[in-house]
């Protein structure tokens, strides 16, 4: 894309014209007809609640479509989203709807705790309701969809709709990642039962050096062991990925000695992340085990059902690296990062208070010391998928950061760019490559309407095609603002271009960048200059 394409346009409407000349120009004579539609998940699960109240992490609840198919505006639309006894009314508002525009809503529930309560799936009600305005007068479309919420032990694999999923492993069981709370490393059940463990491994510092840390899992392997711990065999249709499947948590596995294979993984993985140890659960087709990372970087597979039979914590591991770890990486798996997916979001649900001497009465005891001599034990491998964070600077080059600072706003830009152009209404910004624009649009007395119709409008009249348009709120300076996408086309290329309206202190204001299409360096560039936008 040549510099200035978005900009150029932009510009001359404003020297020919001046945005004053289209406050109010945009009203429209035509009539307004909103057509919806709703898409909502049939089951959540309780166990996993938080998830469903981060945006970031994208489980979304319920899904509104609003599309105008008239010929003039709708205006002041509210959407109104509240779950029976689960979750009190949010809204989220949209100024105006263009003819042929768009709205995607997504509707992330703040989920009170007492579902952690629940111990069955329990029905109850999805609502929403929608208010518009056409030509002044105000109209309302309320619409029921029933939900259930699963048990707090109930995990559904996948919430793919059969329409979207393709039957492969990935689309089977593409809720994996929210095992990751039923990882409970801090709950004081799983702590006290490591500590005990490091006791009978005659104490170590898992976190200190391989050596240490393969004492300590062997302590609390051992623990297990004689304590009678074995495999149950999951029933049969478990792994279809079609039900709900009910799934302990740690504590459960501990009080039950026993659990089937994700059960156990997720039990073992606790009790070494309890050590300060990283773990992973690895999900393959019709099985499931923890894996272990040690402070060199090793990583130890461990076949946590070969509790069942007695065996030692050396002999779990050569069944892991032999057997479990090869047939993983010789075909589909997922290899679930628990400590990113904690700190991303994913977290446990609030647990019930224990008493103190739980491990007592549920029977764990130490018996005798005959384990915890596996300190020289150097097993694992170091070619495991143990993630990253692997990002970009989007462009800056690690150049650094500098600032603009107007009379009304401020914003932060890579340094080793140009320093942006200033006109009456316009701040401009390009890269060195002219691949990507940024552009701050601001008039007083001018409405979000206004301001939408005179960026569009600009385009039209530079050559540029709105090939599609998606509606939706986002966030810029602490505020939650109407928000377009758009894919344009012109003579120069194909882009994208993202622009957010909004009004504050009396000022219209669209701030809006666009870059080649399907360039994802220069899209993360874009939100994070908006990241840094403040008004003043």
């Amino acid at each position: 894309m040549n510099p200035r394409v978005i900009g150029s346009v932009v510009l001359v409407l404003l020297l020919i014209f001046g945005l004053a000349g289209y406050v109010g120009a945009f009203g429209g004579k035509g009539k307004g007809r909103l057509e919806y539609k709703v898409y909502s998940l049939e089951q959540i699960m309780s166990g996993a609640y938080k998830v469903y109240g981060n945006p970031k992490l994208g489980f979304w609840v319920a899904k509104v479509v609003l599309r105008n198919t008239g010929d003039g505006p709708i205006r002041n639309i509210q959407i109104r989203y509240s779950i029976d006894n689960y979750a009190s009314e949010s809204v989220k508002s949209y100024p105006v709807l263009v003819p042929g525009g768009a709205v995607v809503d997504f509707y992330y529930p703040i989920l009170s705790s007492e579902v952690t309560k629940l111990t069955a799936a329990t029905p109850s009600n999805l609502r929403i309701t929608i208010t518009y305005e056409v030509n002044g007068r105000t109209r309302e479309e309320s619409v029921t969809k029933p939900l259930t919420i699963l048990g707090v032990n109930d995990f559904v694999f996948s919430s793919l709709a059969p329409e979207e999923s393709t039957g492969s492993f990935y689309d089977t069981f593409s809720n994996a990642p929210l095992l990751a709370a039923w990882v409970t490393p801090s709950d004081p059940v799983v702590r006290e039962f490591a500590d005990l463990g490091n006791k009978l491994a005659g104490g170590a510092g898992a976190s200190l050096s391989d050596e240490e840390a393969i004492k300590s899992l062997s302590g609390m392997w051992e623990l297990a062991r004689v304590n009678g711990f074995s495999y149950k065999t999951e029933a049969e249709g478990y792994w279809t990925g079609k039900f709900s499947e009910h799934i302990m948590f740690p504590r459960d596995v501990i009080r039950d000695k026993s659990g089937t294979c994700i059960d156990l993984a997720l039990w073992f993985a606790s009790l070494a992340m309890s050590q300060g140890l990283k773990a992973y659960i690895v999900l393959i087709p019709g099985h499931a085990f923890p894996l272990i990372k040690l402070p060199s970087g090793s990583i130890v597979p461990v076949e946590a059902t070969a509790i069942n039979d007695g065996a030692s914590f050396q002999e779990a591991v050569q069944v892991g690296v032999q057997k479990s770890w090869q047939t993983a990486m010789s075909g589909p798996h997922f290899i679930i990062d628990v400590a990113s997916l904690h700190s991303s979001g994913v977290v446990p649900p609030e647990l019930p208070g224990l008493p103190a001497d739980v491990l007592t009465k549920w029977g764990i005891s130490l018996h005798q010391n005959n384990g915890g001599n596996a300190g020289n034990q150097n097993t694992g491998e170091n070619n495991g998928n143990t993630g990253g964070n692997a990002g970009g600077n989007g462009g800056n080059g690690g150049q650094g950061w500098a600032t603009y600072s107007g009379q009304y706003f401020s914003f932060q830009y890579p340094a080793d760019w140009g320093a942006p152009d200033k006109y009456e209404g316009m701040v401009y910004l390009v890269s060195q490559d002219g691949n990507f624009e940024f552009m701050v649009l601001y008039f007083q007395g001018v409405g979000v309407e206004d301001m939408v119709n005179a960026f569009e409008d600009s385009l039209a009249q530079g050559g540029i095609e709105v090939n599609a348009r998606q509606e939706t709120q986002s966030t810029i300076a602490g505020m939650d603002v109407y928000t377009v996408l758009y894919s344009l086309s012109s003579d120069q290329g194909d882009y994208a271009a993202v622009a957010r309206y909004f009004t504050a202190n009396g000022i219209g204001f669209a701030v809006v960048y666009s870059f080649p299409r399907n360039n994802d360096q220069y899209n993360r560039l874009g939100e994070e200059i908006v990241s840094t936008f403040r008004l003043r």
